[in-house]
């Protein structure tokens, strides 16, 4: 005769092998489609929280201002145009503008450049390539010298006219 209550310990190791499958199915549809995205190097971002807490208090300090204009051009490509300012509204000349810069709808494509001086002073400017139309995540950051400065934008890209 066989032993009664076999079953459990059977039912209990299917559900660990199907949450376990299940986990495996997620990360495989995760990895494989764009429009999925991890943060990348999150967790030392946590870890350095006291360290971006202290440069958003050195924004506020330095009372420096950001604008950004992406409008696209020929070819799905766009043009990024950042305008840095101090808190008297006088242009920021001499820093170099690093910007990573990727669309909402695809966050994984991220695309990290130094923009170049353009135009009138305080302006800096690149072009993107494969750009497409949407929302936007620009994380800019602005060095001159030992004065740092960042701040995170959402631009619009519309369409080309």
């Amino acid at each position: 005769m066989a032993a009664k209550g076999w079953y459990w310990p059977v039912a209990i190791v299917g559900l660990l092998v199907a949450g376990a499958a299940a986990n495996i199915g997620f990360m495989i549809v995760a990895n494989r489609d764009a429009t999925f995205a991890v943060e990348p190097d999150y967790y030392r971002k946590a870890v350095d929280w006291d360290r971006t807490m202290a440069q958003e208090a050195r924004n506020v300090e330095l009372g420096w201002q950001v604008s950004t204009q992406l409008e696209p051009i020929d070819g799905g490509r766009a043009r990024l145009v950042a305008r840095v300012a101090d808190r008297d509204g006088r242009p920021v000349t001499d820093a170099a503008v690093v910007v990573e810069a990727f669309p909402s709808a695809r966050a994984r494509d991220i695309a990290s450049f130094t923009l170049a001086p353009a135009g009138p002073a305080g302006a800096y400017a690149a072009t993107l390539a494969h750009a497409r139309t949407g929302l936007w995540e620009l994380r800019v950051r602005v060095t001159r010298g030992e004065e740092v400065f960042t701040r995170t934008i959402s631009q619009d890209l519309a369409a080309a006219r």
